[in-house]
Protein backbone atom coordinates (compact mmCIF):
# COMPACT_ATOMS: atom_id res chain seq x y z
CA UNK A 1 0.00 0.00 0.00
CA UNK A 2 1.76 3.60 -0.77
CA UNK A 3 2.26 5.87 1.79
CA UNK A 4 0.72 9.13 2.24
CA UNK A 5 4.35 10.60 0.74
CA UNK A 6 4.11 8.79 -2.15
CA UNK A 7 0.59 9.35 -3.03
CA UNK A 8 1.43 13.06 -2.50
CA UNK A 9 4.14 12.86 -4.72
CA UNK A 10 1.94 10.98 -7.63
CA UNK A 11 -0.64 13.89 -7.40
CA UNK A 12 2.19 16.47 -7.45
CA UNK A 13 3.48 15.10 -10.99
CA UNK A 14 -0.04 14.11 -12.29
CA UNK A 15 -0.46 18.03 -12.13
CA UNK A 16 3.22 18.95 -13.05
CA UNK A 17 2.44 15.98 -16.39
CA UNK A 18 -1.42 18.34 -16.35
CA UNK A 19 0.59 21.76 -16.29
CA UNK A 20 3.01 20.98 -19.12
CA UNK A 21 0.79 19.69 -21.38
CA UNK A 22 -1.61 22.48 -21.42
CA UNK A 23 1.71 24.96 -21.85
CA UNK A 24 2.76 22.77 -25.18
CA UNK A 25 -1.37 23.68 -26.41
CA UNK A 26 -1.27 26.84 -25.69
CA UNK A 27 2.06 27.55 -27.45
CA UNK A 28 0.89 25.16 -30.42
CA UNK A 29 -2.24 27.46 -30.47
CA UNK A 30 0.07 30.34 -30.46
CA UNK A 31 2.08 29.14 -33.27
CA UNK A 32 -0.89 27.93 -35.24
CA UNK A 33 -2.15 31.69 -35.38
CA UNK A 34 1.54 32.89 -35.90
CA UNK A 35 1.30 30.43 -38.74
CA UNK A 36 -2.33 31.61 -40.23
CA UNK A 37 -1.00 35.37 -40.18
CA UNK A 38 1.92 34.87 -42.04
CA UNK A 39 0.40 32.81 -44.76
CA UNK A 40 -2.10 35.67 -45.14
CA UNK A 41 0.55 37.97 -44.85
CA UNK A 42 2.25 36.26 -48.21
CA UNK A 43 -0.88 35.78 -49.45
CA UNK A 44 -1.94 39.42 -49.78
CA UNK A 45 2.48 40.41 -50.41
CA UNK A 46 1.39 37.61 -53.83
CA UNK A 47 -1.78 39.65 -54.83
CA UNK A 48 -0.44 42.97 -55.07
CA UNK A 49 2.41 41.88 -56.70
CA UNK A 50 0.25 39.91 -59.21
CA UNK A 51 -1.62 43.09 -59.68
CA UNK A 52 1.89 45.19 -59.92
CA UNK A 53 2.95 42.94 -62.85
CA UNK A 54 0.03 42.42 -64.33
CA UNK A 55 -0.44 46.10 -64.54
CA UNK A 56 2.34 46.94 -66.27
CA UNK A 57 1.16 44.93 -69.17
CA UNK A 58 3.38 41.76 -69.44
CA UNK A 59 6.02 39.59 -68.05
CA UNK A 60 9.12 41.58 -68.82
CA UNK A 61 10.47 44.49 -67.22
CA UNK A 62 10.86 46.97 -69.87
CA UNK A 63 8.39 49.03 -70.88
CA UNK A 64 6.88 47.48 -74.41
CA UNK A 65 7.01 48.69 -77.87
CA UNK A 66 3.66 51.59 -78.61
CA UNK A 67 1.93 50.83 -81.73
CA UNK A 68 4.31 53.54 -83.95
CA UNK A 69 7.48 51.50 -82.95
CA UNK A 70 5.56 48.44 -84.05
CA UNK A 71 4.59 49.20 -87.08
CA UNK A 72 8.01 51.32 -88.22
CA UNK A 73 10.04 48.19 -86.98
CA UNK A 74 8.14 46.41 -89.58
CA UNK A 75 7.10 48.26 -92.56
CA UNK A 76 8.15 47.80 -95.75
CA UNK A 77 9.98 44.35 -95.31
CA UNK A 78 8.42 41.11 -96.53
CA UNK A 79 7.00 38.46 -95.09
CA UNK A 80 6.76 34.78 -96.48
CA UNK A 81 4.59 32.65 -93.90
CA UNK A 82 6.75 32.54 -91.12
CA UNK A 83 9.57 34.40 -92.22
CA UNK A 84 10.15 38.17 -92.11
CA UNK A 85 13.34 39.34 -94.66
CA UNK A 86 14.20 39.55 -98.05
CA UNK A 87 13.95 35.54 -99.88
CA UNK A 88 17.73 36.03 -101.11
CA UNK A 89 19.36 36.04 -97.81
CA UNK A 90 22.49 34.02 -97.15
CA UNK A 91 21.56 33.94 -93.48
CA UNK A 92 18.71 32.41 -92.28
CA UNK A 93 18.07 32.58 -88.82
CA UNK A 94 14.99 30.38 -86.44
CA UNK A 95 13.87 31.75 -83.58
CA UNK A 96 11.90 28.40 -81.51
CA UNK A 97 9.30 30.48 -78.94
CA UNK A 98 6.55 30.69 -76.82
CA UNK A 99 4.07 33.83 -77.04
CA UNK A 100 3.38 33.64 -73.09
CA UNK A 101 6.90 33.31 -72.66
CA UNK A 102 8.58 36.33 -70.20
CA UNK A 103 12.09 35.72 -71.64
CA UNK A 104 11.20 35.74 -75.08
CA UNK A 105 8.54 38.95 -74.95
CA UNK A 106 12.41 40.73 -73.26
CA UNK A 107 13.93 39.47 -76.45
CA UNK A 108 11.26 41.10 -78.78
CA UNK A 109 11.41 44.01 -76.78
CA UNK A 110 15.19 44.79 -76.29
CA UNK A 111 16.76 42.92 -78.64
CA UNK A 112 15.31 42.10 -81.65
CA UNK A 113 14.71 46.07 -83.05
CA UNK A 114 18.22 45.91 -83.61
CA UNK A 115 18.76 42.47 -85.07
CA UNK A 116 15.92 43.49 -87.57
CA UNK A 117 17.33 47.04 -88.45
CA UNK A 118 21.00 45.63 -88.71
CA UNK A 119 20.53 42.26 -90.15
CA UNK A 120 16.84 41.50 -91.46
CA UNK A 121 15.95 44.88 -92.94
CA UNK A 122 19.40 45.37 -94.53
CA UNK A 123 18.75 42.01 -96.49
CA UNK A 124 21.71 39.79 -95.06
CA UNK A 125 19.18 37.85 -92.75
CA UNK A 126 15.94 36.37 -92.91
CA UNK A 127 14.32 35.34 -89.56
CA UNK A 128 11.38 32.39 -89.19
CA UNK A 129 9.67 32.35 -85.71
CA UNK A 130 8.85 29.00 -84.87
CA UNK A 131 5.58 28.35 -82.60
CA UNK A 132 7.04 25.89 -79.64
CA UNK A 133 4.00 26.41 -76.99
CA UNK A 134 5.99 24.99 -73.69
CA UNK A 135 3.87 26.84 -71.28
CA UNK A 136 0.47 24.94 -71.79
CA UNK A 137 -2.67 25.09 -73.58
CA UNK A 138 -2.83 28.74 -73.68
CA UNK A 139 0.01 29.03 -75.28
CA UNK A 140 -1.12 26.78 -78.14
CA UNK A 141 -4.38 28.84 -78.39
CA UNK A 142 -2.24 31.60 -79.17
CA UNK A 143 0.52 29.61 -81.11
CA UNK A 144 -2.64 28.84 -83.62
CA UNK A 145 -3.81 32.22 -84.05
CA UNK A 146 -0.68 33.49 -85.05
CA UNK A 147 -0.27 31.22 -87.53
CA UNK A 148 -4.06 31.91 -88.72
CA UNK A 149 -2.49 35.50 -88.96
CA UNK A 150 0.04 33.98 -91.16
CA UNK A 151 -2.05 33.26 -93.63
CA UNK A 152 -3.04 37.10 -93.99
CA UNK A 153 0.47 38.24 -94.12
CA UNK A 154 0.33 39.76 -90.32
CA UNK A 155 1.93 37.12 -88.88
CA UNK A 156 5.37 38.89 -87.57
CA UNK A 157 2.67 41.70 -86.35
CA UNK A 158 0.65 39.31 -84.37
CA UNK A 159 3.35 38.12 -82.67
CA UNK A 160 4.80 41.79 -82.09
CA UNK A 161 1.56 42.64 -80.75
CA UNK A 162 0.83 39.78 -78.29
CA UNK A 163 4.19 40.68 -77.07
CA UNK A 164 3.41 43.95 -76.34
CA UNK A 165 0.01 43.23 -74.68
CA UNK A 166 1.50 39.58 -72.70
CA UNK A 167 -0.16 38.67 -69.44
CA UNK A 168 0.98 36.49 -66.66
CA UNK A 169 1.45 33.14 -68.32
CA UNK A 170 -0.97 30.05 -67.09
CA UNK A 171 -3.69 32.81 -65.55
CA UNK A 172 -6.32 32.59 -68.12
CA UNK A 173 -5.54 35.99 -69.64
CA UNK A 174 -5.38 34.22 -73.47
CA UNK A 175 -9.49 34.32 -74.20
CA UNK A 176 -11.13 34.68 -78.03
CA UNK A 177 -11.45 38.27 -77.10
CA UNK A 178 -7.80 38.82 -75.86
CA UNK A 179 -6.81 37.46 -79.29
CA UNK A 180 -9.65 38.97 -81.54
CA UNK A 181 -8.21 42.07 -80.09
CA UNK A 182 -4.41 41.53 -80.87
CA UNK A 183 -5.65 40.45 -84.24
CA UNK A 184 -7.34 43.77 -84.92
CA UNK A 185 -3.97 45.68 -83.42
CA UNK A 186 -2.10 43.40 -85.90
CA UNK A 187 -3.87 44.27 -88.96
CA UNK A 188 -5.67 41.11 -89.86
CA UNK A 189 -8.13 42.44 -92.52
CA UNK A 190 -10.84 39.48 -92.63
CA UNK A 191 -11.14 38.68 -88.67
CA UNK A 192 -14.22 36.00 -89.81
CA UNK A 193 -11.52 33.79 -91.63
CA UNK A 194 -8.83 34.15 -89.42
CA UNK A 195 -11.41 32.60 -86.59
CA UNK A 196 -12.30 29.91 -89.22
CA UNK A 197 -8.54 29.76 -89.37
CA UNK A 198 -7.43 29.55 -86.14
CA UNK A 199 -8.94 25.83 -86.23
CA UNK A 200 -7.23 24.20 -89.13
CA UNK A 201 -6.39 20.50 -88.69
CA UNK A 202 -2.93 21.43 -90.17
CA UNK A 203 -1.70 23.46 -86.67
CA UNK A 204 -1.31 20.79 -84.69
CA UNK A 205 0.63 18.96 -87.26
CA UNK A 206 2.70 21.68 -87.67
CA UNK A 207 3.19 22.40 -83.85
CA UNK A 208 3.94 18.80 -83.11
CA UNK A 209 6.57 19.19 -85.81
CA UNK A 210 8.36 21.74 -84.01
CA UNK A 211 8.28 20.62 -81.19
CA UNK A 212 9.95 17.19 -82.17
CA UNK A 213 12.96 19.42 -83.87
CA UNK A 214 13.21 21.28 -80.62
CA UNK A 215 13.64 17.86 -79.15
CA UNK A 216 16.09 16.64 -81.44
CA UNK A 217 18.42 19.85 -80.88
CA UNK A 218 18.39 19.16 -77.36
CA UNK A 219 16.81 22.78 -76.47
CA UNK A 220 15.58 23.00 -73.13
CA UNK A 221 13.51 26.34 -72.86
CA UNK A 222 12.29 29.11 -75.23
CA UNK A 223 13.55 31.29 -76.77
CA UNK A 224 16.15 29.09 -78.59
CA UNK A 225 17.92 29.88 -82.00
CA UNK A 226 19.12 27.44 -84.76
CA UNK A 227 20.83 28.81 -88.22
CA UNK A 228 18.72 27.18 -91.23
CA UNK A 229 21.58 25.31 -93.42
CA UNK A 230 21.03 25.29 -97.76
CA UNK A 231 19.80 21.97 -97.06
CA UNK A 232 16.89 22.91 -94.82
CA UNK A 233 18.73 21.22 -91.78
CA UNK A 234 19.20 23.07 -88.56
CA UNK A 235 22.01 24.16 -86.59
CA UNK A 236 21.88 25.39 -83.16
CA UNK A 237 23.30 28.68 -82.21
CA UNK A 238 24.88 28.15 -78.48
CA UNK A 239 23.86 31.01 -76.51
CA UNK A 240 21.04 33.60 -77.55
CA UNK A 241 22.28 36.85 -76.76
CA UNK A 242 22.17 39.54 -79.20
CA UNK A 243 25.70 39.89 -80.41
CA UNK A 244 26.14 36.16 -80.49
CA UNK A 245 22.92 35.82 -82.66
CA UNK A 246 24.80 38.40 -85.06
CA UNK A 247 28.16 36.88 -84.73
CA UNK A 248 26.66 33.45 -86.14
CA UNK A 249 24.69 34.96 -89.05
CA UNK A 250 28.34 36.72 -89.98
CA UNK A 251 29.83 32.95 -90.32
CA UNK A 252 27.20 32.15 -91.88
CA UNK A 253 27.25 34.93 -95.09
Amino acid sequence: MATESQKKRKELREKRLAAEKKAQGDDRKQNMVKAVAAIAFLAIVVVVVVIVVASSGGGGDQATKSDSEITKSLAGIPQDGLVLGEPGAKASLVEFGDLQCPACQAFAENDLPDLIDEEIRTGRATIEFRNWPILGPDSTTAAKAALAASLQGRYWEFIEYFYANQGIEGTGYVTDEFLTDIAEQAGVEDIDKWNEDRNLPKWEKQLLATDEKAIELQFGGTPSFALENPDGSLEPIQGGSLDELKKAIKQAQ
